[in-house]
């Protein structure tokens, strides 16, 4: 069985089992690849996350100082379509020979694609993700949001880590030891509790904690269809379709894409946030069935009052009119500009903790009448979250 990154860390005494889990917890959540949320979170220094990739994948390291000092006329020697598609920075030429910056320096089908276009042979070197994304933004202008760029500021003010000799890990053993397997697997996750809408300096929410939803009723139960009965049908049906679907989701991505692809055809405007640390960032956003381009560039802070921060710090869903605070007017501006008589805002809680926001306006819609149908999909999505979870800890462990 091939050692992972996670594996040499452990062995080499500078991860935790905790703190594996909170990385990979962190990585379904946010996305990224896992030395950029080992770096994120504090568990480990960009060196020693560039000597443990670079042996773990037998390629050299590129440090940051040579990364960000590359001569134009080198970074002339790859197109930027190609450096942003494949994630790639030119590092130098000898003969025929061109060096390449990469996050990924296994992923053969890009080295085949850019030695076939550009006609040289290619020789990857490896560099932290985050480090990449500043390269590629400092030489081909991609934009770096603001998540990677927070991780970048962060590195520039701390001093260099000490020098340490990364010993040559111990050959995996067939079976791990029963003490280290019991720490790594942990309690099953605390079921998703919605509980009364907290005070905060919004008007008073309207809609209390829902009822247990009623029982599903079987299509065969149903002999006769009228016409409107039909209508409610086909929207079971349709839910149920994206049941099956949140049961075989691949990555967090597809989780969004369901949740809007299902909301953006029943309100007006469907909104999801990410909630990292104290601000709600943009997501993805639909109004009247149209996404709304740059929405990722929204960010909501918890300083200050907001009905982002009233569902957060309440871990329960608000229903009703948007307060005249600066910041909810910056949440309407995002979204188009709009400001709605009512909106339900939900928060996706996983293990306790509040991971995304959901956002629904419906013009003329009696939206207390869809929360327990919006919470029961939330609730799906919170199982497929941690199933992700699930997921990464087999493949990563």
């Amino acid at each position: 069985m091939a050692i992972t990154l996670l594996d040499m860390l452990m062995q080499a005494g500078m991860l935790t089992p905790r703190q594996m889990d909170d990385a990979l917890q962190h990585r379904v959540f946010y996305g990224g690849k896992i030395g950029t949320n080992l770096v994120e979170l504090g568990f480990l220094h960009e060196d020693d996350l560039a000597r443990f990739l670079s042996r773990k994948l037998s390629v050299p390291y590129v440090a940051p100082d040579k990364l960000l000092a590359i001569p134009a006329e080198v970074i002339a020697l790859l197109p930027r379509e190609l450096a942003l598609k494949y994630k790639a920075i030119p590092l130098g030429l000898d003969k025929k020979r061109l060096s390449l910056a990469m996050a990924d320096p296994a992923d053969l089908a890009a080295l085949d694609d850019i030695a076939f276009i550009t006609g040289y042979l290619v020789r990857p070197q490896i560099t932290p993700e985050f480090r990449l994304i500043q390269a590629l933004g400092q030489y081909y202008q991609m934009q770096i949001s603001p998540r990677f760029q927070k991780i970048i500021d962060r590195l520039h003010s701390e001093p260099a880590a000490p020098t340490q000799t990364v010993t040559p890990a111990a050959e995996p053993k067939p079976e791990p030891k029963p003490a280290a397997a019991a720490q790594a697997v942990p309690a099953p996750p605390a079921p998703l509790v919605e509980a009364a809408p907290a005070p905060a300096p919004e008007p008073a929410p309207e809609a209390a904690p829902a009822p247990p939803p009623p029982p599903p009723v079987e299509l065969e139960d149903v002999e006769i269809v009228e016409e409107g009965t039909l209508a409610e049908r086909v929207e079971r049906y349709a839910v149920d379709d994206i049941s099956k679907a949140m049961a075989r989701v691949e990555d967090r991505d597809e989780i969004a894409a369901l949740l809007l692809d299902y909301f953006a055809r029943e309100f007006s405007c469907a909104a999801l946030f990410v909630v990292r640390g104290d601000v709600a960032s943009g997501w993805r956003a639909y109004r009247d069935g149209h996404e709304l381009g740059g929405f990722d560039l929204v960010h909501i802070p918890f300083a200050r009052a907001s009905a982002l921060k009233t569902v957060t710090e309440g871990k329960s869903y608000y229903l009703g009119p948007l307060a005249e605070t600066p910041l909810n007017a910056r949440l309407v501006e995002g979204l188009g500009g709009m400001k709605p008589d009512s909106a339900l805002i939900m928060p996706l809680v996983i293990v306790g903790r509040v991971v995304d926001i959901l956002y629904l306006e419906g013009r003329g819609m009696d939206l207390s009448s869809r929360v327990t149908e919006v919470q029961r999909m939330l609730v799906k999505a919170s199982f497929a979250f941690e199933m992700l979870i699930c997921r990464e800890k087999i493949l990563m462990m």
